[in-house]
């Protein structure tokens, strides 16, 4: 979720130790806990691990927000970002164990709207947290991890940066597990604002009562089950600069509450995040958002001028910072359903190419139960999973050209070459051998269509229609 949402809705003591202790006793010998007067299961235990083993690898699944996002006919029947229901995620649940999962999806994950009411309410719990719609989730979060877990899946959730302003209550919400601290205690007297959307009070960490709520949210977290957070209007970024939009401190504090729960959460931020502060994203998060929403807000789920094709440009100073741990992320794969995509073949073949080659996450925002064959191709191409899998983020010959060579050299010597034509009409790309650090004759597969394509030497051009690509590995041939 980013900024156009804000055109379509209303604004919206122990001793010391002794606590840390007790949490940790009570959550290894109860099978219940008692949050606000009720019953949550615990989820089950859980060791974390540190960043590098939580996303060794980029993550892939499904993500709610281009359903909620789009107007594509009788997606939100009941108004605006409706979609998110128990029901539709656990659809998606079902279609994702069905088609995607034997080829390494695994995520189901909640955005933004899922403590609201139909018109965008907010809801919170005693306090001060987010508490699940009824109309929305009848059943609670819990619930629903419960029976993404039974498919052998991982459930994801969303929340945004700051105290909400709905939830402050005039400062006199007690915060769980502090004794002596209220909603006062944990923002500025000022009541100054941050995030993205300017919803919400920015948390003052001098005071010790914010990190104690923000650890009231992790462990509530925890206990439904979740195992994934996006953390949204993150600065500086989401259009935001200045300090009151910095949240470098909130982001490391959900490092350490997440850090504490025992439970493996990977923990993505978003969005259009400043590249100026990359190294505090790497050090406390499992990946960032490079760029504001791919969806369109329109008729489709995206479009390819709106703002898939600005991606090529946006992620060439990102492509370094990728890692075991931390992936850039370029936001949701909606390649899968045809009509409802809004873009053509080509440019959804161009699409998760890129995605793919830079290593980037690989979660769809299509509705699962609507693919057609060609995007369920796309989607479970094994051999274009492995090369985003590996981990090896490709760069570009020359970047922002109408017609580009991306390239990253594989484990085994061999190399990843990617053909994309940005043009609005049919063009030849060239990759020459010398500019991806190669000379001689070449053995070239079209990783796309699975098929050998023959030897050629010093380099290999390809007629590529409008916003098209190719695919290709490269295997130097060492007796030319």
């Amino acid at each position: 979720m980013s900024q156009p949402i804000q055109r379509r809705r209303a604004r919206h003591h122990l001793p010391r130790g002794a606590g840390r202790a007790l949490r940790a006793l009570v959550a290894a010998a109860l099978a219940f806990v008692s949050i606000a007067g009720v019953s949550t299961i615990l989820a089950p235990a859980a060791t974390a691990a540190p960043n590098h083993q939580i996303a060794a690898k980029p993550y892939m699944g499904w993500s709610s927000w281009s359903l909620q996002s789009t107007s594509y006919p009788g997606v939100n029947s009941q108004g605006n970002y409706s979609y998110l229901t128990e029901s539709a995620v656990l659809t998606q649940t079902d279609a994702m164990a069905s088609k995607l999962a034997s080829h390494g999806y695994d995520y189901v994950n909640i955005d933004a709207g899922w403590w609201m009411d139909w018109n965008w309410t907010p809801g919170y719990d005693t306090y001060a947290r987010q508490t699940p719609n009824s109309a929305r989730f009848p059943d609670g979060i819990a619930y629903v991890a419960n029976y993404v877990h039974k498919k052998g899946l991982k459930l994801g959730i969303y929340l945004p940066a700051g105290l909400e302003k709905g939830a402050y209550d005039n400062g006199n919400s007690p915060i769980w597990n502090a004794p002596g601290c209220t909603t006062k205690d944990i923002v500025y007297s000022d009541l100054r604002t941050t995030n993205g959307w300017d919803s919400a009070y920015k948390l003052n960490f001098d005071n010790p009562c914010a990190q104690k709520f923000v650890d009231s949210m992790a462990d509530e977290l925890a206990s439904w089950g979740v195992d994934f957070l996006k953390f949204d209007g993150v600065g500086p970024g989401s259009n935001k600069s200045g300090p009151n939009y910095n949240n470098v401190p909130d982001v490391a504090a959900w490092h350490t509450a997440l850090q504490r729960t025992h439970r493996p959460i990977q923990f993505l931020l978003s969005w259009s995040l400043n590249h100026d502060y990359v190294a505090d994203w790497q050090q406390y998060s499992n990946g960032a958002r490079i760029d504001t929403d791919v969806e369109c807000y329109c008729s489709t789920l995206v479009t390819w001028d709106n703002s898939v094709k600005v991606r090529w440009d946006d992620v060439v100073p990102w492509i370094a910072d990728a890692r075991p741990g931390y992936w850039n992320n370029l936001d949701s794969l909606d390649v899968g359903a045809g009509a409802m995509d809004g873009i053509t073949n080509d440019e959804r073949q161009s699409y998760m190419t890129l995605w793919a080659i830079e290593s980037a996450p690989l979660y769809t925002g299509d509705d699962l139960t609507t693919l057609d064959s060609y995007g369920l191709s796309l989607l479970t191409n094994d051999e274009v999973i492995a090369i985003d899998q590996q981990g090896k983020p490709a760069r570009p010959v020359l970047a922002h050209a109408p017609t580009q060579v991306w390239y990253t050299q594989n484990n085994d010597g061999s190399y990843t070459v990617a053909l994309f034509n940005m043009t609005d009409s049919p063009a030849t790309v060239t990759a020459d051998f010398s500019d991806i650090g190669l000379s001689g004759t070449a053995a070239i597969r079209n990783v796309w269509s699975h098929q050998n394509i023959g030897s050629h030497t010093g380099s290999y051009s390809a007629q590529l229609p409008a916003h098209g690509s190719q695919l290709l590995h490269v295997n130097k041939l060492w007796w030319s």
